[in-house]
């Protein structure tokens, strides 16, 4: 153990072989090479500000601590840090070998070799503090369903990618916040190859390569295996979509990169082109250079494509099957190919798909004909389920289109998109390509999950993996439903609806303002709470606060705490935060580094540890506002009324009455539910001054309020956790904003307010007083 006297932060470090935390109290344990620089950012310097003393108390040794120059980077990140500006500090460590009683090295001699660091940080909190839901938590081991997942996605197991995740967050793990980890499987891309018609292998070789990259980084059994043995709670991303080729060009095993060799099968432009691969190249993405301008089309005609796709993602299904029944409570769940698109990836200079089979389908859809009459010629499925609500004549068409076409097989999509005199996102035959454009997209990921669940695989543990990320002032929000009006950009087809597999569950990516649940939206609700009226359970994904937009820029704390806070409340069943193996926070500001990809060591990374902290054994139907964290205040979306307050002190929000009574007021969109929150509990300090409570609600619509609830002293129910307030709800209200109003017996000037928490819990609790 070192101690470091006085300090209260500990910022970064030089290079990769020295360790590094980002936060502490008083202590580190670390293990830690023979000599190592470590970068300390004091709270308070000493008055002279020279020297501080960092004491190794098994042999008494004191060393020195040198004024370093100012650290930069991380300061932005925690803007409500005390004294995040000021001078860095340096410490260098010269550490003999093992021996009793003195520091070690890391165990693992390939570690050693590289005179890596392991740093472990002191927990910032007690045995107390994790078990403090408990008592509300009807069901001590609620199970998969009913437990929120952070999954934090990596590759190449085998090599290490998925290290110390295990030993980072055993201890933040509870009954209903569990750490775990996902990884991408490339089942169109790791297979036996050429000679055995490319069938997937699960036992897949990751070492091979092409160039100076693997061809993938790992084989479905090996991340079994370590699941398995490290008892980790998995996700597995079934990757067959754009990303899953965009590394390289290698058809000997890939049959994606083989099938794009004939151009019937992929998406052409409106120029009736099909782009080499590497067009795109200078996209920003989790790869150099991705290969991203050439992709598999999407229509139903392809039959050569769709039979790859359902046989080897078919393949991946059956043997993790075998894995879920042996490991219910491992097995999260499968998301399907992220980003689904018609190629939205050269945007505003080419659209897609203009496939001559797609355009066959696009007029088949138009006048429901061909398989959406019922007629499945040429290997193509029954969708008749997806028929337009009222087809169309051709004479319609001509109307719409502005053309004189004679017979069907002449119609032909828009190819030009003029946004000026008359803009194309108000033309009528723009919006009906646009319209088909997302079915196929909604009708590409029902079929995922339908194949995907004629293995086995419960629909209740399948996703999609659909991008939503926030765009300029300039763009227009993407589309919620199918029927949207149409965008002044080209959204490759995507909507909301329709990244809603008919089979399994909404899943979203997000990155920067739409992972903060701050993007602009068609209607009145945010993100997260259009999400949730799609599907209660829906998920993230793929996930980061930082903008990939801003590859150089970490996302500061408060983005962090506020994205976990609504991911919660809104429901999501898991969140997938990139990458464990992306970027480290320590090289912020370095070149190479990409924050998009950063967890470790990143204020987002803080936000992380204290929410499994803060929300430890609630429900996962529970919904709780702290009010923060500890280098971070937060009004949690409330306001206090009528002349009442909420202030801060210390790491506590405060309740200031006005003429003894406090109202707190929030718009909470859909995170109240009757079906669920039965009860209401206030952590507040001193509950025997209160004199009565009354809790209301309102629909968004309605101003009047409803009353559920008024509580009078003696009848306040309080315990450890505070006052436990019942709900009862009656007719049909679809709550949207909430009221609580405290009287106070006289003479109470302010009290602390830790939390409001909402409950499905039925248990009773303890009338005891603190």
């Amino acid at each position: 153990m070192i101690t470091i006297a006085g300090l209260s932060l500990v910022s970064g470090c030089r290079n990769e072989n020295s360790p590094s935390v980002i936060f502490t109290d008083n202590s580190i344990k670390t293990s830690i090479p023979e000599s190592s620089l470590l970068i300390i950012n004091p709270k308070k310097p000493d008055q002279n500000g020279t020297e501080k003393v960092a004491e190794i108390p098994d042999d008494n040794r004191h060393v020195p601590v040198e004024p370093g120059i100012p650290y930069q980077n991380l300061a932005p990140a925690y803007p409500s840090y005390p004294d995040g500006q000021e001078t860095e500090f340096k410490l260098a460590l010269n550490v003999p070998p093992s021996g009793p009683g003195q520091l070690h090295k890391p165990a693992d001699a390939a570690e050693r070799k590289q005179r890596k660091a392991e740093i472990m940080n002191k927990a910032r909190f007690s045995g107390n503090e994790m078990s403090l839901w408990m008592p509300l938590l009807e069901n001590p081991h609620p199970g998969p369903e009913e437990t929120f997942y952070i999954l934090f996605a990596t590759s190449g197991v085998s090599f290490g990618g998925a290290e110390d995740i295990v030993e980072q967050y055993t201890s933040y793990n509870s009954s209903t916040v569990k750490a775990g980890f996902r990884i991408p499987i490339l089942y169109l891309r790791t297979t036996r190859g050429r000679l055995h018609d490319w069938e997937f292998d699960p036992d897949f070789d990751p070492s091979i390569q092409c160039g100076n990259r693997r061809i993938a980084d790992d084989s479905l059994n090996d991340v079994i295996r370590f699941a398995t043995e490290k008892r980790l709670p998995v996700l597995f991303t079934l990757n067959g979509g754009i990303w899953a080729d965009a590394a390289c060009d290698v058809p000997d095993w890939d049959i994606n990169d083989q099938l794009e060799k004939n151009p019937l099968n992929c998406q052409w432009n409106e120029h009736d082109r099909v782009m080499p691969d590497h067009y795109s190249k200078t996209l920003p993405g989790s790869l150099d250079s991705p290969e991203l301008s050439r992709g598999l089309t999407l229509n139903v005609y392809a039959a050569e494509v769709r039979r790859y796709k359902k046989r080897n993602l078919q393949a991946a299904g059956r043997a993790l099957l075998d894995f879920f029944r042996d490991n219910p409570d491992l097995f999260v769940g499968v998301s399907l190919d992220p980003d689904v698109y018609n190629n939205p990836f050269v945007a505003d200079r080419q659209w897609y798909d203009y496939n001559p089979h797609t355009i066959r389908q696009f007029r088949e859809w138009l006048r429901s004909s061909g398989p959406y009459d019922g007629k499945t010629a040429d290997g193509t499925p029954d969708l008749t389920n997806y028929r337009k609500k009222r087809p169309l004549s051709l004479m319609e068409v001509n109307q719409l289109a502005g053309k004189n076409w004679k017979k069907w097989n002449e119609v032909q999509p828009p190819r030009v998109f003029p946004k000026y005199p008359r803009p194309y996102w108000k033309d009528p035959w723009v919006r009906e390509w646009e319209l088909f454009r997302r079915h196929l997209v909604d009708l590409h990921y029902d079929e995922l999950s339908q194949w995907l669940a004629e293995t086995g695989i419960p629909v209740s543990r399948i996703y999609s993996s659909q991008g939503f990320s926030g765009h300029s002032d300039k763009l227009m929000p993407f589309a919620v439903r199918l029927d949207s009006p149409v965008k002044n950009f080209d959204s490759g087809g995507m909507s909301m609806e329709g990244a809603k597999p008919d089979q399994g569950h909404l899943g979203a990516i997000l990155y920067g303002p739409s992972a903060v649940n701050a993007v602009r939206m068609e209607g009145n609700n945010s993100l997260f709470a259009t999400f949730r009226r799609f599907d209660e359970n829906w998920a993230v994904t793929e996930y980061n606060t930082s903008d990939f937009r801003s590859p150089a820029d970490l996302a500061i704390l408060a983005n962090g705490y506020r994205s976990f806070r609504d991911l919660f409340n809104y429901g999501a069943r898991f969140v997938s935060p990139m990458a464990w193996n992306g970027s480290n926070g320590i090289y912020a500001g370095q070149k190479g580094f990409t924050a998009y990809t950063a967890i470790r060591n990143t204020p987002l990374e803080d936000a992380i540890r204290d929410f499994m902290v803060s929300h430890a054994n609630l429900p996962r139907h529970a919904r709780y506002w702290g009010f923060g964290m500890p280098a971070h205040k937060d009004a949690d979306g409330w306001e206090a009324l009528e002349g009442s307050q909420i202030l801060w002190e210390g790491d506590t929000a405060l309740l200031v009455p006005a003429s003894g009574k406090a109202i707190l007021s929030a718009h909470l969109e859909s995170q109240i539910d009757p079906r669920y929150h039965n009860q209401l509990v206030l952590g507040l300090q001193q509950p025997e001054k209160i004199m009565a409570i009354t809790v209301e609600v309102a629909d968004s619509a309605n101003q009047s309020y409803v009353r559920l609830t008024t509580v009078e002293d003696p009848s306040l129910v309080h315990d450890t956790l505070g006052i436990h307030l019942p709900l009862a709800w009656n007719g049909n209200i679809q709550p949207e904003k909430i009221r609580i109003t405290i009287q106070f017996h006289a003479g109470v000037e302010k009290t602390r307010l830790h939390y409001i928490s909402l409950h499905p819990s039925s248990i009773q609790p303890d009338r005891k007083l603190q």
